[in-house]
């Protein structure tokens, strides 16, 4: 998860009573800024505001159907400020700058998992001042979010799919997490090193994958981690069955208490060792920088005290010498008094007898002395956690400190007793309650327009597969029957021994006088040449393609996959822009959740913004990439590779021309394989096609996309040696 996913959840027990009524899913689309929808959606094209809406609007049923709050509303965000929770006016904000550059499922996921952490966790059971020490907010956060998503997977199994590619992106955020550590704090903190893999266990464990330690875990990081493994995971495994929170309030809270009660008795006593360790650190830390400015000022000898010199070798004093030149010459920060400081030191590279003879050094000062450095210890990692903590803040339901900001600010509310009416021209906020039979109601419309939502995609594939099943029931009769005629048994002549005699031939063989063990009247079955196939369709997702283009297309590809999948022909089916999408692989069986990826087909491409992904058409990249796919197949005699396009090339930035020209890549594939291209031009304005693929069909009007397909693979499976 980024660090813009979720921000803040709201206490269950502050949302009791509080379901409005639901009229049209249009109810739920607000705006969580004070600018206006034509504000925020004016600065997006066209195009981009009906993905956006599009989007939105899908999404927004399931965040209340996950976390059970039939009133949140799912705004718009300023773009670019992120996905949060805004816990006093109970409304989610989601970033339409997200909703254009992500994948459709991995935007189901994310709110799905706000609405999971809104419906299962309960930070505000853990006391404050527990929850004020230094990274125990971090190590919660680590632990709580696979929680939450061991929850979510378990109750809704759909999801577990874009929850293993959203947390891909996890690696790109503990990358930053670590260089920024490195840049303000001269290291990697050890308790942020231990955080994260907490989350790289669950994520092997949740794949099923084998469970191991990283390599470059520091070793008395490495010894926390397997002294604590065990609780975190009884941690994250502690929580209710989707039957059991639908019971209510009081037993989603006790499994809160039960697994936050394993964080910190089970957990936090070895994980504060790292803590204390990395406090210990940056008073090393501030206190070189001390010597390191002493010497830039022109004190006299290195800025080292003689105290500590006297305890250094020579070796050891200039080593230290070097580093605090090194932060000296160093991109120094700013000073409060306009004076530069030293810039930050890079603990790892020092020596561990080094490191220790400092310790020792800082263990001697004066008391008063050593509480200074401890605070100013204590605020640097304060703001390096503090900006993990944002990141995190989003996956807990309500921290006690929030709810006590929160209480204090509904206490100053309730001051004045005089009716709103008199104090402001705000609308007091209306809470509305049903009767049993009525709340019941609502709740299910609610939840058909979740499930509705859910299965959007694999609605769509099967309403576009009922609209060709003719051309798939026809193109599936004529393969076979193209392959039953292959193996109907044909007799060969000519051989001493067989399965039968050609008698017109031994006749003959009889009236010349040559005798039965000379005879070649006999017969064998001939068996055909049979070829095994694998096919590979790659389709282009542009932005050029939407519409009707990619709406025939798509029926294309159903009629294809449908039918190669029912003869146990080899097939994977790929989409491309400026990167690829696999919705279904070679030795893939076809499936439900193939047929749900291929629906997704339809809304990739929507993303023509200036950053988007449809801007692009990496024809010549793509090619290459499925080409080397094709070509790992084991035990196959014939390989096709289809091309559905409509466009010229449009290579991006991280695919160039230079490197990826589409003609090149197609002599090549021709010359080193024995794949055969067929390139198709889909719409008119298409003659291009044949420039690029020797064997090609141009021009093909959308509404003969599917059935023309078709004929494209009847043509190559019936005559593959001239073709």
């Amino acid at each position: 998860m980024d660090d813009r996913t979720e921000r803040m959840h709201m206490s269950e027990r502050e949302l009791n009573g509080s379901v409005t009524a639901l009229v049209s899913t249009d109810t739920l689309l607000h705006f969580a800024t004070k600018n206006s929808p034509a504000e925020i959606l004016g600065q997006f094209s066209p195009q981009d505001q009906k993905t956006i809406k599009y989007r939105q609007q899908i999404l927004s049923p399931l965040a209340s159907f996950i976390g059970k709050d039939f009133k949140i509303p799912v705004d718009l965000n300023t773009p670019g400020g992120g996905w949060y929770w805004n816990f006093k006016e109970n409304r989610i904000a989601i970033d339409p700058v997200d909703l254009l550059q992500r994948d459709l499922d991995e935007n189901r996921f994310i709110i799905c998992h706000e609405g999971s952490h809104r419906r299962i966790s309960r930070m505000e059971v853990i006391p404050l001042e527990t929850w004020e020490q230094p990274g125990f907010a971090f190590m919660v956060g680590m632990i709580e979010d696979p929680r939450v998503n061991n929850f979510i997977a378990e109750a809704y199994p759909r999801i577990k799919e874009p929850m293993r590619k959203v947390y891909k992106t996890n690696e790109d955020f503990e990358a930053r997490a670590k260089a920024e550590g490195k840049d303000k704090l001269g290291q990697v903190p050890r308790f942020v090193q231990a955080g994260f893999e907490y989350i790289k266990q669950w994520s092997r464990e949740s794949q099923g994958q084998d469970v191991f330690l990283s390599e470059d875990l520091p070793e008395d990081v490495r010894v926390v981690v397997e002294a604590t493994l065990d609780p975190v995971r009884e941690a994250w495994l502690t929580y209710p069955s989707r039957e059991e929170a639908n019971r209510g309030e009081e037993i989603i809270e006790r499994y809160a208490r039960v697994s936050t009660g394993i964080m910190e008795k089970g957990v936090w006593p070895e994980f504060k060792i790292l803590i204390d360790k990395d406090i210990e650190d940056q008073k090393k830390q501030k206190a070189m920088k001390d010597m390191a400015g002493d010497k830039s000022r022109g004190s006299d000898g290195s800025g080292i005290p003689q105290k500590l010199q006297d305890q250094l070798t020579n070796a050891e004093k200039q080593e230290l010498e070097q580093t605090l030149d090194k932060a000296t010459n160093g991109t120094p920060s700013p000073g409060q008094s306009g004076q530069s400081q030293p810039g930050t030191i890079n603990l790892d590279s020092m020596s561990e007898g080094l490191k220790q003879k400092i310790q020792d050094y800082i263990d001697s000062l004066p008391e008063d002395v050593k509480r200074e450095l401890a605070e100013k210890a204590k605020q640097v990692l304060g703001e390096y956690q503090k900006a993990l903590e944002e990141y995190l803040e989003g996956k807990l339901s309500d921290n006690p400190e929030k709810k006590a900001e929160r209480e204090d600010a509904e206490a100053r509310d309730n001051v004045d007793d005089k009716p709103v009416s008199e104090t402001t021209d705000t609308k007091p906020t209306e809470t509305t309650t049903y009767d049993s039979d009525t709340y019941k109601e609502l709740q299910k419309k609610f939840r058909d327009m979740a499930e509705q939502a859910l299965r959007r995609d694999e609605t769509m594939y099967e309403q576009t597969r009922q609209k060709v099943l003719p051309i798939i029931d026809e193109l599936e009769n004529d393969l076979r029957d193209i392959f039953v005629q292959r193996r109907t048994n044909t007799w060969q002549g000519g051989y001493k021994s067989g399965k039968r005699v050609d008698i017109i031939k031994r006749i003959q063989e009889k009236a010349k006088g040559i005798s039965a063990v000379e005879s070649r009247a006999w017969e064998r079955r001939d068996l055909p040449d049979e070829k095994d196939y694998a096919i590979t369709m790659l389709i282009d997702l542009s932005g050029s393609m939407e519409g009707e283009k990619i709406d025939e297309t798509f029926k294309a590809a159903i009629v294809l996959a449908e039918v190669l999948n029912k003869l146990s022909i080899k097939i994977e089916v790929i989409g491309f822009n400026d990167r690829l999408y696999e919705y279904q692989s070679f030795g893939q069986p076809m499936s439900k959740e193939v047929r749900d990826k291929m629906g997704g087909m339809l809304v990739e491409v929507s993303d023509t913004s200036d950053t988007g992904k449809a801007r692009w058409n990496d024809d010549g990249w793509a090619l290459s990439q499925v080409s080397e796919r094709l070509a790992r197949q084991k035990d196959v005699t014939e390989r096709f590779l289809l091309v559905l396009s409509d466009g010229l090339p449009v290579e991006s930035p991280m695919h160039p021309r230079e490197k990826y020209e589409l003609s090149s890549v197609v002599r090549r594939i021709i010359k080193e394989t024995n794949q055969k291209i067929i390139g198709l031009g889909i719409g008119s304005g298409t003659s291009h096609v044949a420039n690029y693929y020797p064997n090609s069909a141009s021009n093909i009007g959308v509404e003969e996309m599917a059935g023309k397909l078709a004929d494209v693979i009847r043509e190559a499976i019936a005559n593959y040696d001239t073709f």
